[in-house]
């Protein structure tokens, strides 16, 4: 899906954005910029769109990919809402360590928002003017409905990377913003490319060989179960071979267990669903995707596309028997799968890409002594032989684009 144009340089909601952007500490990017004028058109006023003439919004929900920065684009919106309206701002989401996420962004960053973080589940939210949901796939929940009515906000914000629910529950925003997408960002350089490995089996017993057959292929791992019991099998299989891990359960030390692995003193963390939103681990360098459908394997693979320095390449390891592939999402930098106890490449690599890089440049010489040749034969004007004798035909600057093709076209 193509994304959708962007605001006219010169609107009214692009100064707005260029006026917030400079006065906090990071320069968002051009699609984060986009996407904020865009929530700040529909929340201003009745706006045309495609020759239709759109009423002000009451909500809006901003798809965007995992790393992408939603917080910053959120953060962006509170920010105009705070200061060009005077918007009381409340940021809910299902998760605390999202909520701390928000707010050492807002105090790191510069933002300078005023805003009140409360729990999904919180029975006596405060009241506001502009709820902004974090993670908003969970928004079709009692617990939810609860707590918009108890905000009372008059504009409704959502943030997500998944905006489906596998409950076929609907979300009630009444736009959709969209802008880049997970590959769309990967080939930019937005988020980190990866490596994509396929093993025939998904169980703990399956999964720890594969760590223990190459533990320095896969790194610092993040692990995901369906139950709690497969995490601390696949752990105890670990920590017999002397690796050390953490299960990471609804009721264990959260935070404490991240700040070890973050450290470097764990180089496993397993979970089932509490690290799937809100884990941000620049130095992750594999996570193990447990089978499932598009938006569970969105949010666990996502966790681990976030560029690090140190790690260029990160990797994804799914099963065989997944629903949703993570390669029908985004294209990765090369594809394995596990083959009699190694691993056999598939798609193109990086011997492939050499080879074909030569192919295309004899395909451009002989090219050029074909157009050449051609050239002579035909007696043109200029190029062929004069007075003085046969002239030299002055090459064609083909490039590898025109080289493919013309290879295409044969």
């Amino acid at each position: 899906m193509k994304p959708p144009p962007a605001p006219a340089a010169d609107g009214p909601s692009s100064e707005a954005v260029r006026a917030l952007a400079a006065a906090v500490r990071i320069e968002p990017r051009d699609y984060q910029k986009r996407v904020v004028a865009r929530v700040i058109e529909m929340f201003s006023g009745p706006r045309v769109d495609r020759k239709v003439e759109l009423p002000e919004a009451r909500s809006a929900i901003v798809e965007s990919p995992t790393g992408s920065g939603k917080t910053v684009m959120g953060l962006l919106v509170a920010k105009w809402a705070q200061e060009r309206l005077g918007m009381r701002v409340v940021w809910t989401a299902m998760r605390r360590n999202l909520l701390v996420q928000v707010e050492r962004e807002n105090r790191a960053r510069g933002f300078g928002v005023d805003l009140t973080t409360v729990s999904m589940f919180d029975r006596a939210p405060p009241r506001g003017d502009l709820l902004i949901v974090d993670e908003a796939h969970h928004d079709a929940t009692k617990s939810m409905a609860s707590l918009h009515a108890a905000v009372g906000a008059r504009k409704v914000l959502g943030l997500t990377a998944t905006p489906w629910r596998a409950d076929r529950h609907g979300l009630c925003f009444e736009r959709s913003v969209r802008d880049a997408g997970i590959r769309q960002l990967v080939l930019d350089g937005f988020l980190s490319p990866f490596a994509h490995y396929t093993i025939p089996a998904y169980t703990p017993a399956a999964v720890a060989a594969t760590w223990l057959r190459e533990p320095e292929r896969f790194g610092r791992s993040l692990i995901f179960f369906r139950t709690i019991n497969e995490c601390r099998a696949c752990a105890a299989i670990l920590e017999a071979a002397d690796v050390p891990c953490e299960v990471v359960t609804a009721s264990s030390d959260r935070d404490a267990q991240i700040d070890r692995f973050e450290r470097g003193d764990v180089r496993v963390i397993l979970g089932v669903a509490v690290l799937a939103e809100g884990f941000d681990c620049p130095g992750l360098q594999t996570v193990f995707c447990r089978p499932s459908g598009k938006g569970p394997a969105v949010q666990m693979a996502g966790r681990v596309l976030r560029r690090a320095a140190d790690v260029p390449l990160k990797a994804i390891v799914q099963c065989r028997a997944t629903k949703h592939p993570f390669t029908a999402t985004a294209t990765p930098a090369v594809q394995y799968v596990e083959s009699d106890g190694g691993w056999r490449s598939i798609g193109l690599n990086d011997r492939v890409e050499r080879a074909t890089a030569r192919m295309l440049e004899l395909l451009v010489r002989m090219s050029k002594d074909e157009e050449g040749t051609k050239a002579l034969k035909a007696g043109k004007p200029g190029t062929a032989e004069g007075r003085r004798g046969p002239r030299r035909i002055r090459p064609w600057d083909y490039s590898r684009e025109e080289a493919r093709d013309r290879l295409r076209r044969r």
